[in-house]
C-alpha cells in the first residue's frame, strides 16, 4: 500500500474519506477543526486554488511542521508571494500536481529529494526525503476550491534543523517523483 509506511500521510487519507462528500468530494465549509486528527495537524496547509492556471492561490492554514522547515510560507502567503520565494522548476511542479488533484479529483501522493551538501567537510550528503499528499475541497460546488496539503519531511542528518528549501540554495540537488493517485 502506498500510503503504508507514513502514518501521517495514511491519516490524512482516511480523515479525507471520513469526511461528508456533497459533491463527490468534500466540501471545506464543512470541516470542524477540533475533528482534524492531531498526527496530521503539524503537517497541514490548506491552500485555495486558483483553477485557471492550476496555481496555489493562498495559504489558509500552515501547521507548525511546515512553518519550522519552509520557514518563509506563513498563512495569509498568496500565490504572486509563493512564486518570488520559489524556485521555476518547483512552482511548475506543483502547478502540475495541482493540476493532477484538480482534474482527478482524488487524494495524489508524491515524494520529492532534496540531496545538500555536508555540515561538515568530508561527511556524506544531508538527504531529505519531501512525501506529500494532496486532497481536493469543494466549496459548495462541483469544482476544487481548496486542498489540503500534507506533507513529512525527514532528513538523513537531523543536525540540520529547519532549512529553507524554496528556492534551492546552492549545491541543492532536487529530484521529483511521479504522482500517484491515493483515492
Amino acid at each position: 500500500m502506498l500510503l503504508a509506511a507514513n502514518p501521517v500521510l495514511q491519516a490524512a487519507r482516511d480523515y479525507w474519506r471520513a469526511l461528508p462528500h456533497p459533491v463527490n468530494i468534500p466540501d471545506f465549509r464543512l470541516i470542524d477543526a477540533a475533528t482534524i486528527p492531531r498526527i496530521i495537524l503539524p503537517h497541514m496547509i490548506i491552500a485555495e486554488v486558483n483553477r485557471g492556471n492550476f496555481d496555489l492561490g493562498r495559504f489558509r492554514l500552515c501547521g507548525h511542521e511546515i512553518a519550522r522547515w519552509f520557514r518563509t510560507l506563513p498563512e495569509g502567503l498568496d500565490a504572486r508571494a509563493f512564486a518570488e520565494l520559489a524556485d521555476p522548476v518547483y512552482t511548475h511542479y506543483m502547478r502540475d500536481l495541482l493540476a493532477e488533484v484538480i482534474q482527478r479529483r482524488k487524494p495524489v501522493y508524491c515524494k520529492s529529494v532534496y540531496t545538500l551538501p555536508p555540515l561538515e567537510p568530508g561527511e556524506p550528503d544531508n538527504v531529505i526525503t519531501a512525501e506529500r499528499l494532496v486532497l481536493p475541497l469543494a466549496d459548495g460546488a462541483t469544482a476544487v476550491e481548496c486542498t489540503i496539503i500534507v506533507e513529512t519531511l525527514t532528513a538523513s542528518d537531523t543536525r540540520a534543523g529547519p532549512i529553507r528549501l524554496l528556492p534551492p540554495e546552492p549545491g541543492v540537488t532536487v529530484s521529483h517523483g511521479p504522482f500517484e493517485v491515493a483515492g
